[in-house]
């Protein structure tokens, strides 16, 4: 967004310099990334009258005038409409300069000497040639002579580039600006007569005046598809006669970046960047059946754009059209066969609210990045369109002489209520760190034209904000806080504690939880990783996961940006093995990853059920053989062992693996993990037939944990205090049949084993003498009791009595 100095100060006096008005803008939030004069060379290029005109002799249609410098008399010829007897005109001088290193110098003319040349805008601009049509620069009368061109028009200024964030989208217009600028400044907004007779800036948005004479334009706005285009307002100007616009618009237009064309289609373009609602304008008798028909593209149709290029239109991008078919894209570029031309002599200004999302998916399909398109996929105020128009409207009439039709035609389907937020001065401590009373956000939020009024609250520390309608960004309190902060001063915050500022400090039981386990995953090696929320559907039918569980049926994005990520994730395992996938090609030979983070799931309502999760996938080895022990390889009892301390450090001792978890998992080496009689995650290799689907030649383990399950089991630490009497050691080696899993082996022990501290499984055995179908498993068992040292009698009652539980329940058989 460029914003020309002098255009700017022409709604605000400002009271700085262009390099303060900067800062002070850029420490509001509109951040000002460029500062630059444009000037253009021009020397020797003043008024003059026009004394004398005669025919030349032998040039049909050339004249031979005397100017009148106020300093000397020169002799010019032309053929200038304009160039006619008691005219002010701008002129170079012999010697003169003009852009593009163009020198004026006497030259002859079939015997007829020019000392100089009248000038036109574009040749006073770009040092061109006149455009078709375009006469000479005429100045009012009465302008004083040998006033230099820089004198009389804005040619050389400043320009401010401004970077603008998309909740900015209001200083999308000079006027814009320049509300933010007088805010800062507390000098008074200048609107120009037509906007302040509609309270273009008001509150309440714009309102037509009472004294609006309605009358009934001959056009008709068709809309049948609302939720495209709620809102559509024609205004006619008749008796339009073609013309270039005056030097200062021309030359606003250029310092803002915009391309002068014709007077009809630079205001358009000027008041776009004025006010921020894009215009277009048609050349209404070319609209056939005086209808404008506002919808989505058919199949197959396309359009011939303005810039000639006949172009194929995307699925359901929004047509302005007539009974003939397409004549514009809307928000992007209009028609050619509605083109306003030197024969153009009725126009329709169109303004218009189209949907934000669909005007951008058509301009980046189109490939049409265009200054309106630009604006109206950020949003536009709603209530603007009416205002906007007639103040086109006023223009054109101006310089071209057009007649404004009373009235306009309008279809409106929009009903809009100025949104009211309830500001409490606790919300603004606890977000700002720093303590606001209601009189001072008051009169920060009123200087940008918001009303505010005490509020109802039961508390008085609050105030009521209705916000304007042109503030698409606001939509809630915290937006509000952000308005005062920006507007109070960045640079006025003290350097003090900011404890206050943190929202629910460092004191909230979930966040020092999950702040642990992070801390914990990195004390086991792990790599914190952050996968995009968004995923490849095919990346998620390659884990195995069907269209009847959960995983496998994505919250799937109406406009997708690319199908490799049009759906929302089901699970953090498929960002994760992508990252281990990608580091396996890159040569990597071990890896172990983990993430923290939101999945999605469809529902109900309109939004997706959210649901937070832990993601551990790694793989290789992990550690290499070192003077102090061997190499450390992944795999599942590793991830397991992760798990497992994961658990105690959480305090969650209910702890169980049931065999066999879904799909992506290996079926034989893989488990659920059930806390608290509840499934809160599940772990395990994966499975061969996932590995070959997504390229990956190593075995890979993942593990995946509900973070809100995990949260809902946390115990804090319980300490014990520690037995005085030495532990005994017990070995217990039973045969079982091969179903019987060791961790209900180790729960029956546990059940009726007395002063057990520990059971370990150290060893599982499967081999002659063990029976085919069966498996032995030997046990360490640890006693430590907390009042007596244990005798081996009662050692020897402890183990029979193990063993009878067994044999009742597994038929184990101890193992000789």
């Amino acid at each position: 967004m460029k914003v020309p100095w002098t255009w700017l100060n022409e709604y605000v006096d400002l009271p700085w310099e262009t390099q303060e008005a900067a800062d002070r803008l850029t420490m509001a939030g509109l951040c000002v990334e460029e500062i630059r004069y444009e000037k253009l060379d021009i020397s020797s290029v003043v008024s003059a009258k026009i004394l004398d005109v005669k025919p030349h002799p032998t040039k049909p249609g050339q004249k031979i005038g005397l100017v009148d410098t106020g300093t000397g008399e020169f002799q010019i010829v032309s053929g200038a409409p304009g160039f006619a007897k008691g005219n002010i005109i701008l002129v170079a001088l012999p010697g003169a300069t003009l852009p593009g290193g163009l020198k004026i110098e006497p030259r002859g003319l079939d015997g007829v000497v020019s000392q100089g040349m009248a000038v036109c805008s574009n040749e006073l601009l770009n040092g061109q040639p006149p455009r078709p049509f375009e006469d000479i620069i005429l100045l009012p009368p009465g302008t004083a002579l040998g006033v230099s061109a820089g004198q009389l028009f804005e040619i050389d200024d400043w320009v401010m580039e401004l970077d603008l964030t998309i909740n900015y989208s209001h200083c999308l217009g000079i006027l814009g600006v320049a509300m933010e600028a007088a805010a800062l400044a507390k000098r008074p907004l200048k609107l120009p007569k037509v906007l302040e007779a509609w309270s273009w800036a008001g509150t309440y948005g714009s309102i037509k005046p009472e004294s609006y004479d309605e009358g009934a334009p001959d056009f008709k706005i068709d809309l049948p598809e609302p939720e495209l285009c709620p809102r559509y307002v024609g205004k006619i100007v008749e008796n339009v006669r073609f013309a270039y616009s005056p030097v200062n618009i021309e030359r606003r237009l250029q310092l803002a970046g915009q391309r002068p064309l014709n007077l009809v289609v630079d205001v358009t373009n000027y008041v776009m960047l004025e006010t921020g609602q894009p215009l277009h304008a048609f050349d209404a008798d070319r609209i056939a059946g005086n209808t404008i028909i506002v919808r989505s593209s058919k199949p197959g149709e396309t359009i011939l754009t303005l810039d000639d290029a006949e172009r194929e239109l995307p699925e359901n991008t929004i047509l302005i059209t007539d009974a003939s078919g397409p004549i514009g894209v809307a928000g992007v570029m209009g028609g050619n066969t509605t083109e306003v031309t030197e024969d153009t002599k009725r126009v329709l200004i169109e303004s218009a609210y189209f949907d934000p999302l669909t005007v951008r998916l058509a301009s980046q399909k189109l490939k049409l990045r265009t200054e309106a398109a630009l604006r109206f996929e950020k949003g536009v105020d709603p209530t603007a369109q009416a205002a906007v128009a007639e103040r086109a409207a006023d223009l054109i009439a101006r310089f071209s002489g057009g007649t404004p039709v009373s009235g306009y035609a309008e279809t409106n389907h929009l009903n809009v209520e100025p949104k009211r937020i309830v500001l409490h001065m606790r919300t603004v401590e606890r977000l700002l760190g720093e303590t606001f009373s209601p009189a001072t956000c008051r009169e920060i939020l009123e200087r940008i034209n918001f009303q505010v009024e005490e509020s109802n609250a039961d508390t008085q520390e609050a105030i009521a904000v209705t916000v304007p309608p042109r503030r698409v960004d606001i939509h809630e309190e915290v937006d509000l806080v952000e308005e005062v902060a920006r507007h109070y001063g960045y640079d006025s915050f003290g350097t003090g504690d900011l404890s206050k500022a943190v929202p629910g400090g460092l004191t909230d039981p979930d966040l020092l939880c999950v702040d642990r386990i992070r801390d914990f995953l990195v004390s086991h090696g792990g790599l914190e990783c952050i996968t995009n929320s968004l995923v490849n559907p095919e990346h998620l039918a390659c884990l195995g996961w069907e269209s009847d569980d959960p995983r496998g049926n994505p919250v799937r994005l109406k406009h997708p940006l690319s199908s490799e990520e049009s759906v929302l994730r089901t699970s953090l395992l498929p960002g994760l093995i992508g990252v281990a996938a990608s580091n396996i090609r890159f040569g990597i030979q071990g890896l172990f990853i983990w993430e923290t983070g939101r999945v999605f799931f469809p529902a109900a309502d309109r939004l997706p059920i959210e649901t937070r999760q832990i993601g551990l996938v790694s793989y290789g080895r992990l550690k290499p053989k070192t003077w102090l022990g061997g190499p450390e390889e992944s795999g599942f009892y590793r991830m397991k062992g992760v798990v497992d301390s994961l658990m105690d450090l959480l305090g969650i001792s209910d702890v169980s693996y049931l065999p066999k978890a879904g799909m992506p998992f290996h079926p034989g080496r893989s488990a659920k993990i059930v806390a608290n009689m509840s499934t809160v995650g599940e772990i395990g290799d994966l499975h061969p037939v996932c590995l070959k689907h997504l390229d990956i030649p190593v075995p890979v383990t993942a593990c995946w944990l509900s973070l809100e399950a995990l949260l809902a089991v946390v115990k804090p630490k319980e300490y014990a205090s520690l037995s005085k009497f030495m532990p005994v050691e017990r070995d217990l080696a039973v045969i079982v049949p091969e179903e019987v899993s060791g961790g209900d082996v180790i729960d029956s022990i546990r059940k009726v084993g007395r002063h057990l501290a520990s059971v370990i499984l150290f060893d599982i055995w499967r081999k002659p003498p063990v029976p085919e179908g069966h498996k032995s498993l030997a046990f360490r068992l640890l006693y430590q009791p907390q009042d007596k040292t244990l005798t081996e009698e009662e050692l020897a009652e402890d183990r029979e009595r193990i063993l009878e539980e067994l044999r009742q329940r597994y038929n184990a058989v101890l193992r000789s």
